[in-house]
């Protein structure tokens, strides 16, 4: 069966971000505090992991219930200004980007593996962070858009992984928004 996985990153005003964020919190929360979830994390750390053991730490628990992800989105005002949205066939989307950038670049993205949570001052804050982990010099970038290739199969359009989230990150910091970001499968 196929499957389009997508990544979403949604502006999302102050009020939306208090009132949904302390559900969706707790969801990232216990997904981290999962012992089997902190030892592939660590594993990754230490020794990388092959593309299925990477898929199943990056498949992040917001997308586990939709509905819920979706009440929040909505709760975003119609004008929610410029978002991301990234899709990739019979996988989910930051499987290609953590590949391509390892853990410790990819650790400067909030959150879990594109799920987050952020309210307006931790977006501003996170900025800086961000934008390093997109920092990459043509071979770099040619090298991190292979490597998310290999993992995606091969069969996607990478570039909205690597050009959509630092212009939206600022766009967002802009409007004083917070965001909230999933990975699902709609």
């Amino acid at each position: 069966m196929s499957y389009s996985g997508m990544w979403f990153l949604i502006p999302a005003p102050a009020g939306a971000v208090e009132r949904h964020g302390p559900r969706l919190r707790a969801l990232l929360a216990e997904h981290a505090a999962d012992p089997d979830n902190r030892e592939l994390l660590r594993r990754w750390g230490r020794d990388g992991l092959g593309p299925e053991e990477l898929e199943w730490l990056a498949s992040g628990p917001l997308g586990q219930d939709p509905n819920g992800l979706y009440d929040a989105w909505n709760d975003c005002e119609k004008d929610i200004g410029p978002y991301v949205c990234v899709s990739a066939r019979n996988r989910y989307p930051v499987l290609g980007l953590a590949h391509a950038l390892g853990p410790e670049r990819l650790a400067g993205l909030p959150g879990w593996f594109g799920d987050m949570v952020l309210t307006p001052e931790e977006v501003r804050a996170a900025l800086p962070a961000v934008e390093a982990v997109f920092d990459l010099d043509a071979a770099a970038r040619a090298a991190a858009e292979e490597r998310a290739l290999e993992v995606l199969r091969g069969t996607d359009d990478v570039s909205g992984l690597f050009d959509a989230v630092v212009p939206v990150w600022r766009a967002t910091v802009e409007a004083g928004r917070g965001m909230i970001g999933a990975q699902l499968i709609p």
